[in-house]
C-alpha cells in the first residue's frame, strides 16, 4: 500500500509537470516574454530656430555624456551606487559624491535608463574612462542632445531657453491631447520661455522607442528593436539677424552713453530700454530688443544657482535681464500716445484739421496747472503743428473738450480709438507672457482704485500719462497701423514651420482690427508726424539731418513721459518710413527708461535703425522649396 501511494504521488507530479510544460507551454512563454520586455523612450532632437536669412539662433548639438547604468529597477542594488565607484568618478568629473548620487536617484530617470551625471565631457575624460573600464562598473559614455545658441545673447528673452520638464508641465503635456508627441517625465528639453516655450510642440519632435530584453533578475540582456525618433520642426522667423544685431547693439551703446553722461542732457540712470521693428504691411516682427539681456547658453545644460541669482536678483532701480521689456512691463508712453487722441478728435468730429488752440505754455483746470514738457510757449497750433512741435497744451485741451462733451461723444472716445490701434488690448503676438498694457479710463480706475476718475485724469490720459502703461511692441504696432492706412495686424514672430521632410507651413498675417480714418484727417496727422523730422520746428528735426528724406518718407513722434517727480522721464521715439510712393515698410519704437527727452535718448537709436535699413534692407526669407507648402492662420 505504501508503494502504491508513492507511485501515485509520483504519477500526479509527472502529470502536473507534463501539463505545465506541454499543455501550458504557449501561455507560459507568452507571460515570460511580457514580463521580460521593457521599453525605453528615446528623446528626439529638438527643431532649430532660425532667422529669416537662415542664421541659426537655437539648435541641438550632440555632446558626450557620462552615465551610470542600473541593471535592475531597484536603484539601491545598482553597482554604480557602490561608494568606491562614485568616489573615483566624482573628482574625475569635478563633482561632489552627493551630486552623482542624487543624479542616480533622480525620479527624472526611467528604471532602465542610464542616469546622466555629466554632460559636455571633454575627450580626455572620455578616453580615460575607456582605458579604465574595470575601475568604473556601470559607467559608460554616450551621446545626448544639448541646446545651443550660436548668436550668444542676441534676442535672448525673445528666443528663450529650455530645461527639464517639471511636474506641472508634464501634468498638461502628458495628457491624451499631446500623446503623439510622447512627453515623458524624463524629458530634458522643454521650452521654458520665449519662442522655445511658444513653439514647444512644434519644436519637440516625436520620441523613438527602444525595446530591451530584461531577464528574471531585471537585468538588461540586449536590445530587441529600436524605432528612431523624429526631429522637431524648424521654426523660421521674420526676424532679420543683421537688423536685430544693429538694434540690440545700438540700444545697449546708447544706454551706456546715457549713464556716462556723454549724451546731451547730462548723465541719466537709464536702467533699461527696449525696442521693436515691425513691417506695417503684414505685422511681421523684424527685430525685438530688450536691455539688459543675458546669454541663453548659461542655461545649458543646467544653470548654476550663482548664475541664476545674477539674472534674477538685481539691485533696486536696475534693469532685470529676465524681463522682456519690449513686450512686457509697460510704461507711460507720453506724447507718442497723441496719435490715438488726434485720430479720435478728428474722426469723432470734435475738431477739424483747421481747429486752432492758443498754446500759452500752461493749462489750468481747477487747482491743477500743467505745462509743456520743455516749458515752451508755442502759440496758435492746429492738430498738425501740435504733433510736429509736441504741444501738450493742445492735447490737454482735447482731453477737456471730450470730457465736457460726454453726452455727444460718450465717456471714453479716446480709449476706444486707442484700443483699435492695439493700445491696452492683447496684441496677438506669438510669444508667451506678453502684457496687454492699459489705457487710463473711468472703468480702469474703478477696478484698480475705486471711482476716482475726473476731468484732470482725462486731460492727462489724452497725452499718454496717468495710469496709461504700454510697451514698445504696442506703440510700434499702433504706428504701423496708421502707416498702412488703418489695418492692425497681429505682430508675428514666426514666418513658417518646416518639417524634417521639408514640408513648409507658412504662417499667414492675421488682421486684428481696423481704424477708420478719412483721407483728409489722415493727411493732417501724417503732415504733423512728417514735420517732426523734416520741419525745423520738429522735435526730432536735428536727429534726422543728413538723412535722404527726398527718397524715403520718415514720420514719427517723440515722447517724454513722467514717472515720478524724483526720477528723470522715460524717453520714447516711434516712427515709420520707407521708400516714397510705397506703403511704409518699417515701424520702429524705442523706449529708454529714466533717460530724459525723447529726442535726446531714443530718437538717435531710431535714426541708426533707418540708416541701416536704407543701406541694407532686409535679408530674403529663406525657405525650402516644397510642393506641399500650406498656410496656417
Amino acid at each position: 500500500m505504501f508503494a502504491v501511494i508513492v507511485v501515485g504521488l509520483f504519477a500526479v507530479l509527472v502529470l502536473r509537470l507534463w501539463s505545465i510544460q506541454v499543455i501550458g507551454h504557449a501561455a507560459a512563454l507568452s507571460g515570460a516574454i511580457q514580463t521580460t520586455t521593457a521599453t525605453v523612450a528615446i528623446e528626439p532632437p529638438r527643431g532649430s530656430i532660425v532667422a529669416r536669412g537662415g542664421q541659426v539662433l537655437a539648435e541641438d548639438q550632440t555632446s558626450e555624456v557620462v552615465t551610470l547604468s542600473c541593471p535592475t529597477s531597484e536603484r539601491t542594488f545598482c553597482p554604480a551606487d557602490d561608494f568606491a565607484v562614485i568616489s573615483r568618478l566624482a573628482p574625475l568629473l569635478n563633482k561632489k559624491v552627493s551630486q552623482i548620487d542624487a543624479a542616480v536617484q533622480s525620479n527624472q530617470i526611467g528604471p532602465y535608463q542610464p542616469a546622466p551625471v555629466a554632460v559636455g565631457v571633454p575627450y580626455s575624460i572620455v578616453a580615460y574612462l575607456a582605458e579604465h573600464k574595470a575601475e568604473f562598473p556601470g559607467v559608460s559614455v554616450s551621446q545626448t542632445y544639448l541646446r545651443t545658441y550660436p548668436q550668444q545673447g542676441l534676442a535672448s528673452q525673445t528666443i528663450g531657453y529650455v530645461g527639464a520638464i517639471n511636474s506641472s508641465e508634464f501634468a498638461q503635456y502628458g495628457t491624451a491631447k499631446y500623446a503623439p508627441y510622447g512627453y515623458t517625465p524624463q524629458d530634458t528639453q522643454f521650452g521654458q520661455s520665449g519662442l522655445e516655450q511658444q513653439y514647444e510642440v512644434a519644436l519637440h519632435g516625436k520620441p523613438g522607442v527602444s525595446h530591451i530584453q530584461v531577464n528574471s533578475a531585471g537585468q538588461d540582456v540586449g536590445t530587441q528593436s529600436t524605432t528612431q525618433p523624429t526631429p522637431g520642426d524648424e521654426v523660421v522667423l521674420n526676424m532679420d539677424n543683421g537688423l536685430e544685431n544693429l538694434l540690440s547693439t545700438t540700444l545697449a551703446n546708447q544706454i551706456v552713453a546715457l549713464r556716462s553722461g556723454s549724451v546731451p542732457g547730462g548723465a541719466q540712470p537709464a536702467p533699461w530700454g527696449a525696442a521693436a521693428v515691425i513691417d506695417p504691411r503684414n505685422g511681421h516682427v523684424l527685430a525685438l530688443a530688450s536691455y539688459p539681456g543675458y546669454n541663453d547658453n548659461v542655461w545649458v545644460p543646467a544653470i548654476s544657482q550663482q548664475a541664476y541669482n545674477q539674472l534674477a536678483v538685481v539691485p533696486t532701480g536696475a534693469g532685470e535681464p529676465l524681463a522682456n521689456y519690449a513686450v512686457a512691463n509697460g510704461s507711460p508712453p507720453g506724447s507718442t500716445f497723441k496719435l490715438a487722441t488726434a485720430t479720435a478728435a478728428l474722426q469723432d468730429g470734435l475738431i477739424t484739421p483747421g481747429y486752432y488752440v492758443d498754446d500759452t505754455g500752461s493749462f489750468t483746470i481747477g487747482n491743477l496747472t500743467l505745462h509743456n514738457s520743455g516749458g515752451e510757449v508755442l502759440g496758435p497750433v492746429n492738430v498738425s503743428s501740435a504733433l510736429t512741435v509736441s504741444s501738450d497744451i493742445f492735447f490737454y485741451t482735447m482731453g477737456q473738450l471730450f470730457w465736457d462733451a460726454q453726452r455727444t461723444y460718450g465717456l471714453m472716445p479716446i480709449q476706444k480709438t486707442a484700443a483699435q490701434y492695439g493700445l491696452g488690448v492683447a496684441s496677438g503676438i506669438d510669444l508667451p507672457n506678453v502684457s496687454s498694457g492699459q489705457v487710463d479710463s473711468p472703468a480702469l480706475r474703478k477696478q484698480q482704485h475705486g471711482p476716482t476718475y475726473y476731468v484732470g485724469d482725462n486731460v492727462e490720459m489724452a497725452f499718454g500719462q496717468a495710469e496709461t502703461l504700454l510697451t514698445p511692441l504696442q506703440m510700434a504696432n499702433a504706428y504701423a497701423t496708421f502707416a498702412n492706412g488703418g489695418t492692425r495686424y497681429a505682430p508675428q514672430m514666426a514666418a513658417a514651420l518646416v518639417s524634417p521632410s521639408g514640408k513648409v507651413d507658412h504662417i499667414k498675417p492675421k488682421v486684428e482690427a481696423h481704424v477708420a480714418i478719412s483721407p483728409t484727417n489722415y493727411q493732417a496727422i501724417l503732415q504733423g508726424l512728417e514735420g517732426v523730422v523734416d520741419n525745423p520746428k520738429g522735435t526730432a528735426y536735428y536727429n534726422f539731418q543728413g538723412f535722404n528724406l527726398s527718397k524715403w518718407l520718415v514720420a514719427g513722434k517723440t515722447g517724454t513721459a513722467t514717472i515720478t517727480n524724483n526720477t528723470p522721464p522715460t524717453s520714447w521715439f516711434v516712427a515709420f518710413g520707407g521708400p516714397r510712393g510705397q506703403t511704409p515698410k518699417y515701424a520702429v519704437a524705442v523706449e529708454i527708461n529714466q533717460a530724459g527727452f525723447g529726442a535726446q535718448a531714443s530718437a538717435p537709436v531710431v535714426r541708426q535703425v533707418f540708416d541701416y535699413l536704407y543701406a541694407h534692407g532686409l535679408s530674403a526669407l529663406k525657405l525650402p522649396s516644397s510642393s506641399t507648402a500650406t498656410a496656417k492662420g
